[in-house]
């Protein structure tokens, strides 16, 4: 074979080899190729299993496949979560996060870090608690609260849907803040323990924003106070703990979208626009706000540094307040 033949023989092998497949190292299908499933660590019917609810509509319309919403209830939101922390980072297995996992970070020993294991996709909604009573009540302010506390220490009890949960830890920070002393009631679930304050067994919860209304605008219960920074627009007669003097006492009930950490960012972004997306749509804000929730609209470092933050704080109050999940 002549120099040029060879030449010639050798660019015609080279390429057709460059044109047959790779074995192992093929390209990954476009994501998503398969339906996505969505982990809500909460039992169905509750504010978090609604609001990852509402994402399906988009996720279908932008990405060509389902949202599966699978709910994972158990040990604080932590058997969820770890759920979502074993998968693949493939962007396949989603959580919906909250702020019970700013909680299980410093109320539980884990076998993920919250922080470290997650990409924080994108928030959802942000909600505070509202501290509510029967309307006979001997209290209408906080002021009232604090000077009954005062004189009877431990007197009055507080009921919660148990130990380390939102609500129970919004009473230890006003406790705190205060300097008086509750009683804490805690129950298994908020619906008992909503349901023993409805019927005057216990006195005083605070409880998620979207629980409470149905009640404050029926009369069947008073709010004293919500802790949110400022007032909640479904409750803008409702003064705030710190308006109240208690600049301590900030409790907001989130939700967001996150992934196991590793997942490609593309995919991030891909999920991040979808997010974003479904939040513009004048049904979901409508809804989102008729609950009393405050649509969220932050940047994914924004986001990141509020949770940084809430699971700091969560981890100094758990740890100030003595709150132990034995």
């Amino acid at each position: 074979m002549q120099p040029q033949d060879r030449r010639a023989f050798m660019a015609a092998l080279g390429a057709g080899l460059a044109a047959l497949p790779t074995l192992g190292h093929s390209q990954p299908a476009a994501w998503p190729a398969r339906p996505v499933k969505l982990i809500v660590p909460a039992a169905a019917g509750g504010a978090s299993d609604r609001l990852g609810r509402m994402l399906a509509p988009d996720f279908l319309k932008a990405l060509g496949q389902p949202l599966v919403v699978e709910n994972r209830a158990g040990a604080g939101s932590t058997l969820g979560t770890s759920v979502v922390a074993s998968a693949a980072p493939d962007g396949y297995t989603l959580l919906l996060s909250g702020v019970f996992n700013s909680i299980g970070a410093g109320l539980y020993k884990l076998k993920y870090d919250f922080l470290k294991d997650f990409i924080q996709v994108a928030p959802l909604a942000f909600g505070p608690n509202v501290l509510v009573a029967r309307p006979e009540f001997p209290a209408d302010s906080l002021a009232q609260l604090v000077a009954r506390a005062k004189a009877e220490p431990g007197a009055i009890n507080f009921a919660s849907g148990g130990v380390g949960t939102s609500g129970h830890l919004t009473m230890e920070m006003f406790q705190h803040a205060a300097n008086i002393r509750f009683t804490h009631v805690a129950y298994k679930g908020g619906a008992p323990a909503l349901q023993d304050v409805l019927a005057g067994v216990t006195p005083l919860m605070a409880i998620n924003q979207d629980a409470a209304l149905p009640y404050i605008k029926t009369g069947k219960l008073k709010a004293l106070a919500v802790s949110s920074a400022q007032r909640n627009p479904a409750y803008p007669n409702v003064p705030t703990f710190v308006e109240a003097g208690y600049s301590d006492v900030v409790a907001m009930s989130w939700g967001g979208v996150a992934v196991p950490r590793g997942t490609p960012a593309p995919v991030v972004e891909k999920l991040r626009a979808v997010v974003q997306t479904a939040l513009q749509r004048p049904e979901i804000r409508a809804a989102l706000e008729a609950d009393g929730w405050v649509v969220a609209s932050m940047a994914p470092a924004e986001f990141d540094a509020f949770v940084r933050n809430d699971t700091a704080r969560m981890l100094r109050i758990i740890r100030d307040s003595n709150v132990s999940a034995e």
